[in-house]
């Protein structure tokens, strides 16, 4: 068994040979046949422009490039995996659904990489500990294993990230999940607030390529058209988008309010109306008398003769 001295020395498995702590980490990454220098896989070359940078594994490099990892580095993993799950939240593990939420996870990682300060080299054997299911269960299988029995389909951090951007992303669906947010409009049972919520998880599922002014554009002109307008006229660049949504939530409320006194009224005078028609008095029933038609010029008049009846 190894062991670290108090004097930054590393004591070796024969227990009576010391030597630093920097030259068995040398030893290691030879051993291990790491790579010293950072190597940018492929990118992938979208049609469309717009998809360039959300589908390039560069965006989602880390502020600490170093690529170096060794078994002395893996000693200290497992308390580096509880520190980031504070920033990136433990209960948040990905298991590849939905698809698109790969942009998303990517997102948080690297936000919680750089809050943390891991290097790229520490990344590679940390991301997949913020999986779950059967992703979790083939990332391994294609990564290289500390012991150096396996080299794996991967070797960096920066591979690992396209293998899940090919894996998970395509330009067709990007392309029908944009067409989604852009034809997105205010549901009948919808709140402001909800569908400013529905808006922003896809704008998240399409890996944020819209603006913040994109995002509030799409929000304005997918508003009922009673507020639209108001909603429009209020709204400045600098407005943040929650306040943008509290006046528009707050506008609906008094249209609400509005259309319900109106039936409120409306319901009122209807009422007063069956009431006035009930209280009117019944009208007057009048008895028509059997008339019976006069006798025609000539004509007897029907009655007793004078000499019996006939």
């Amino acid at each position: 068994m190894s062991s670290s001295s108090s004097d930054g020395e590393y004591s070796g498995g024969d227990g009576g040979r010391h030597v630093p702590r920097r030259s068995v980490t040398r030893a290691l990454g030879h051993e291990l046949g790491g790579e010293t220098h950072r190597r940018i896989p492929p990118k992938i070359v979208p049609a469309d422009d717009r998809y360039a940078a959300v589908l390039d594994c560069a965006t989602y490099a880390l502020a600490n490039t170093d690529i170096r990892y060794d078994r002395t580095m893996a000693h200290g993993l497992g308390r580096l995996c509880k520190d980031v799950s504070a920033t990136f939240g433990r209960d948040a593990e990905w298991d590849g659904t939905p698809a698109f939420g790969v942009f998303e996870f990517l997102s948080r990682f690297v936000k919680a990489g750089d809050d943390n300060d891991f290097s790229e080299g520490r990344a590679l054997y940390l991301l997949p500990e913020f999986t779950k299911g059967d992703l979790k269960r083939e990332l391994y299988t294609i990564m290289p294993s500390l012991q150096g029995g396996r080299s794996g389909e991967v070797s960096s951090y920066l591979d690992l990230i396209n293998w899940l951007l090919r894996k998970y992303a395509d330009e067709q669906s990007l392309s029908d999940q944009d067409a989604l947010f852009h034809g997105a409009a205010q549901g009948a049972d919808e709140t402001e607030n909800d569908y400013y919520v529905r808006l922003r998880g896809l704008r998240r599922l399409c890996g944020y390529i819209h603006t913040e002014g994109q995002m509030k554009s799409r929000y304005m002109q997918g508003l009922g058209w009673e507020i639209r307008a108001d909603v429009r006229e209020h709204n400045t660049p600098n407005m943040p988008m929650d306040l943008l949504v509290q006046y528009a939530q707050r506008k609906r409320d008094v249209c609400r309010r509005r259309l319900l006194e109106q039936k409120d009224e409306e319901d009122r005078r209807a009422e007063e109306r069956r009431v006035r028609r009930a209280a009117r008095p019944a009208p007057r029933k009048y008895v028509t008398a059997a008339v019976t038609a006069p006798p025609q010029v000539g004509e007897v008049p029907s009655g007793p003769s004078r000499w019996g009846p006939p």
